[in-house]
């Protein structure tokens, strides 16, 4: 069969299969009655199934090998078994479309990438435009688009696919059928990138372009050709490389590097060390022995406790002292006089030492500043995100900020020789940074300089990262190596930030290995357990007991050793013996803390050093106990999810197996740890982010909302669509529950039901549908969100998951949709203090949507304070025992005489008596609300807070006592002025609504309200209006429309 008729063959059965799809969208469209529709749809969908699945097999059996495989790639999303010649699973109804628009991609897929090839731009656009999910996807001839038009050269193109269409600049050819080249030359095209075709070919502009927008030049293609080595026979190619990159600093090695820094994973002597006069602006080499003395002060320090900081050295036919930490020279008191020189090490501080560094600059030219001879050794700092313009003082070194590091490190580790950075402290001008020569300019070189790195160090003794120019006396120190790093300082947290990108690239090539690791919990004991490494906790008298009882001498020796000395040494590697079974135990130090938020980033940092040092021990499983579980009584929960997390970002950088070993009585720490392991496993397989935002978890995945094994599912009415989606899937149960629901309350804002077929245990179905106007938009999703939080803690659930909800609407802006939605949940995880797990579940084909929710989670603030509790409750509140919220006040207290007499007052003669007077003490709702009033006030810059009446039937206080003033009773009151909750300053007009039960008992509540900016409601308002917090009659009575924004003080039941 020809090429030609191959594919005409291919075209002709996927508009077979459109057609049988389409006619099935018809036949679903004719249903109307919702039961009908849901008994008939399971039928359907099932009919459905066994068509395609009959005319997929005889269609695609008769295809030539290259065009099936070619064809079952592209439906790979669709779970069909082209050995079985079925679809796994019945086809569901919410995906035909799709299912109907990936087929039609196929056949215009033909047209679009042979347009790439050629250079037709307004094909290519089209297509990406229509099936933007193909962007990066491989045609028929295993290139992408990108690919294709750069190896021809099409820059306008491949400019569009970058900037418009979007592309991945890395994106990599796919070779559709494995088995035609199981026995043959890997191709060349397979695996490589647009990259790997511009260099190939020569086309220099390419190249450049695809570089200043983020191409790997170290990526390899099947070949294990990176596109340097495949343009070396391009003498264009070539040469640019020559002067893009830095090849070495030391010897005269002109071969092409093959890898980034970390990537190689090795260590070289490739160095060059200078020194230079305080004065001068001179750099002189030192002697290869000299060069050598100082290159093994730091080399030979890599497994040592201890740092030689200072060296002798005769520079210059004069004794010097050399610092080490300061790269500093100075001559030694019996010289006749008293000269400083500043040294430094053109080389990689990673690839020559593997240490971290920090990067300085030293202004030598400065058009506006005339030359100074009176230098001192002051050095300065330059602060994160200054805008400020510094004042510049020539031949002083200034420490760069975070940003400025990090890309300096990234530079650095790619191995490209020069930086190109907007200084905002100088003018915001452009400076060149020569990584080569260690040198930097602005454009038109008025302002010059030098650069340098020095060593990062930390105290040994109290594992600190330590200011390099301040005394040191006493303090034994180490350089940080990456071996060994912890968690940094909030002031040097560029160190552990500059390494961030670069670590994850180095691992997602070593992620490509078959070397797999696992995280298991299990009932145990550590002394039996067979993992290479223990990690047993000083602080734990239990652990230690077992360990000496169970330990042979070296064991019993180190713990003796420890009682003895009481050592802070953050990590005591021993190796076991007597009748302990792991190959080594690692002790260590851990101090516990008062706070939750200190507490997670000391276990972080445990975990980190445990798993680090037995990477570089080259062990391969280590087992933790459930540190702070036991004596601390810290929340189990937050451990567990604490320590899971932390192990599995781990586990990223180090392939370890882990194993958490709990004690046999332990079983509530044993389900914490198995719930928070399944929640990680069910994102294992798909595109995820996760962020830790205080106690909790925001989670970004592809996938199934109805697959998701969470507390509860939440799903709003702007999408119709997946409403009939869940309950289809959620089968009888959710049905017959849903419609209850909706005909016994037509009004409620949230209907709850049981999860039927599904994982979760329920399902909250909420009103909301998104509005153009902005500020109604964003205040509606606030309100949406704080709904689902109160039934979320209603049900006391720690696990939800959100469909993105509003984002298939046209003329509503998702940006803003999903910045609201992500950062009201931040707030209320914040303002909470609570432990929710809460994801966002998109569908695989939803990619941009997928991409703008990702990028707003990974630019949301990250470090969150923990929410303080600075306000005490009520000095009138008495001491609470289990869920009791309602306290008598008795009548001879002058809190009771104070609130009768007010209430006698307003009620104007229409009371008999009062039965008695309840204090509400719901203490988080009570905190919810001093939050809100803080917020009021700084937003105001006013209290608004007023004492209002709330009447309401006597089986409603319960409710509104546990679970606040909900707007699920919004319109019981009417809804003359807005649907809201409605409060009056005229006790006599509450007093209608507070119906008297059968004893003639009627019950009102006295309210904290906040009212903020009001202004004149009407019966149309479901929420507030722009800019205001309430509205109002424009006399006593105000309609709030969040549920913190009032608390209910005290419940009066009276005649």
């Amino acid at each position: 069969m020809s090429l030609e008729d191959a594919e005409i063959r291919l075209k002709q059965c996927l508009e077979e299969i459109i057609e049988i799809i389409e006619k099935t969208n018809v036949e679903q469209s004719s249903y109307t009655n919702s039961r009908d529709k849901f008994d008939s749809n399971k039928q359907i969908m099932e009919t459905l199934t066994i068509q395609l699945n009959n005319k997929l097999k005889s269609s695609l059996d008769a295809l030539s090998l290259k065009y099936r495989q070619y064809f079952l790639d592209f439906f790979s999303d669709y779970n069909y078994d082209y050995k079985k010649g079925i679809f796994n699973e019945t086809i569901k109804k919410y995906i035909i479309k799709q299912l109907s628009n990936d087929l039609s991609a196929i056949i215009n897929s033909f047209d679009a990438f042979q347009a790439a090839f050629n250079g037709n731009l307004l094909l290519v656009k089209n297509f990406v435009e229509k099936y933007p999910k193909y962007k990066d996807k491989s045609g028929i001839w295993d290139t992408t688009l990108l690919y294709s038009s750069s190896r021809n050269n099409h820059i306008d193109i491949v400019k569009y696919l970058i900037e418009q269409g979007k592309c991945d600049v890395n994106v990599q050819n796919r070779t559709h059928n494995q088995n035609l080249s199981k026995d043959l030359r890997i191709s060349p095209t397979s695996g490589s990138t647009a990259l790997h075709a511009a260099c190939y070919y020569g086309h220099l502009d390419i190249v450049r372009y695809l570089i200043d927008n983020r191409a790997d030049y170290f990526i390899k293609n099947d070949a294990q050709e990176t596109p340097i080595y495949n343009g070396l026979l391009r003498y264009n190619i070539k040469e640019f490389f020559e002067d893009f990159l830095i090849f070495n600093y030391s010897n005269s090695n002109k071969n092409i590097p093959q890898s980034t820094i970390l990537e190689s994973n090795e260590l070289i002597f490739d160095s060059i060390w200078e020194y230079k006069s305080i004065y001068s602006d001179q750099w002189i080499l030192f002697d290869d022995y000299q060069s050598n003395q100082m290159q093994q002060s730091f080399s030979s320090q890599i497994n040592k406790k201890h740092f030689n900081k200072d060296l002798v050295m005769n520079i210059d036919n004069h004794l010097y002292n050399i610092s080490l930490i300061q790269f500093l020279c100075t001559q030694t008191s019996n010289s006749s006089n008293d000269e400083h020189l500043w040294i430094r090490c053109r080389g990689s501080s990673i690839e020559n030492f593997n240490f971290y560094s920090k990067w300085q600059i030293m202004f030598n030219r400065h058009v506006s500043i005339k030359p100074n001879k009176s230098v001192s050794l002051e050095v300065f700092h330059i602060k994160n995100n200054s805008n400020d313009h510094i004042q510049i003082k020539l031949n002083h070194w200034y420490y760069l900020n975070d940003n400025i590091n990090q890309q300096l490190d990234n530079t650095s580790n790619y191995r490209r020789k020069y930086l190109y950075i907007y200084l905002t402290f100088i003018n915001n001008d452009l400076f060149q940074f020569n990584l080569k020569t260690f040198s930097f300019s602005n454009n038109d070189n008025t302002i010059q300089g030098f650069i340098r790195w020095i060593p990062t160090f930390i105290s040994n003794d109290n594992p600190t990262i330590i200011d390099n120019f301040q005394p040191l006396t006493n303090l034994n120190i180490l350089p940080l190596f990456r071996a060994y790093s912890r968690e940094p300082s909030s002031t040097n947290d560029h160190i552990h930030q500059s390494t961030t990108t670069i670590t994850n690239q180095y691992l997602d090539i070593n992620n490509n290995g078959n070397e797999s690791v696992s995280m298991v919990v299990r009932f145990g004991d550590l002394i039996a357990e067979t993992s290479d490494v223990i990690v047993v906790c000083w602080s734990s008298k239990y652990l230690l007991e077992m360990i000496y009882e169970c330990g042979g001498s070296s064991v019993r020796t180190a713990v003796n050793n420890q009682i003895e000395k009481k050592s802070k040494k953050l990590l005591t590697s021993v190796k076991s013996d007597g009748d302990i079974k792991s190959k080594r135990i690692y002790f260590i130090y851990w101090q516990p803390e008062s706070q939750i938020e200190a507490v997670k980033k000391s276990l972080e940092n445990l975990i980190s050093i445990a798993m680090e040092t037995a990477h570089h021990d080259d062990y391969k499983s280590i087992a933790f106990p459930a540190i702070g579980c036991g004596d601390y009584q810290y929340p189990i929960p937050i451990i567990a999810q604490i320590m899971v997390n932390k192990v599995h970002q781990e586990q990223i950088l180090h392939k370890i197996s882990v194993s958490f070993i709990i004690q046999s009585t332990k079983k509530e720490t044993f389900y914490h740890f198995d719930k928070q392991i399944n929640l990680l496993n069910q994102s294992a397989s798909i595109d995820s982010l996760s962020k830790i935002v205080q106690n909790g978890l925001i989670q970004i995945e592809k996938g199934d909302i109805t697959k998701q094994k969470v507390d509860v599912i939440v799903v709003s009415s702007s999408s119709d669509y997946l409403r009939q989606i869940v309950i289809m899937e959620g089968g009888e149960q959710v049905y017959e529950s849903y419609e209850r629901e909706s005909i016994t309350s037509p009004n409620s804002i949230l209907i709850s039901t049981p999860p039927g077929n599904l994982s979760c245990k329920r399902i909250f179905f909420l009103k909301w549908m998104p509005d153009e106007n902005e500020n109604i938009l964003r205040q509606s999703i606030a309100d949406f969100i704080w709904n689902v939080i109160q039934n979320v803690l209603a049900y006391k659930f720690d696990s939800i998951a959100f469909p993105p909800i509003g984002c298939a609407h046209h003329n509503i802006s998702t940006s803003i949709i999903i910045q609201t939605l992500i950062n009201q949940l931040i707030y209320q995880i914040k303002n909470r203090n609570l432990s929710l797990t809460v994801k966002f579940v998109i569908l695989p084909d939803q990619k941009e949507i997928y991409q703008e929710f990702y990028q707003h989670l990974l630019e949301c603030e990250q470090d969150i304070e923990p929410a303080t509790n600075d306000d005490k409750v009520p000095s009138t509140w008495e001491s609470a025992a289990g869920n009791t919220f309602r306290f008598i006040v008795p009548f001879k207290l002058d809190e009771y005489k104070t609130i009768a007499d007010e209430f006698y007052r307003a009620m104007k003669g229409k009371i008999k008596k009062i039965i008695q007077i309840e204090r509400i003490q719901n203490e988080r709702w009570y905190f919810q609300y001093l939050a809100h009033k803080k917020d009021f006030f700084k937003r105001l810059n006013k209290n608004t807070e007023k004492r209002l009446y709330h009447g309401c039937p006597n089986n409603a206080v319960d409710s509104i006592i546990d679970d606040c003033f909900n707007r699920s009773f919004a319109g019981l009151h009417g809804t003359s002025y807005g649907i809201g909750v409605y409060f009056s300053s005229d006790a006599t007009y509450s007093h209608q609504f507070a119906k008297p039960n059968s004893n003639g008992e009627r019950s009102m509540f006295i309210a904290r309200v906040l009212i903020g900016k009001t202004t004149l409601g009407n019966s149309s308002m479901k929420t507030r209006p722009p800019g205001f917090d309430t509205t109002t009659d424009g006399n006593h009575i105000f309609v709030t429309y969040h549920d913190a924004q009032a608390y209910a003080e005290y419940l009066i039941t009276y005649k």
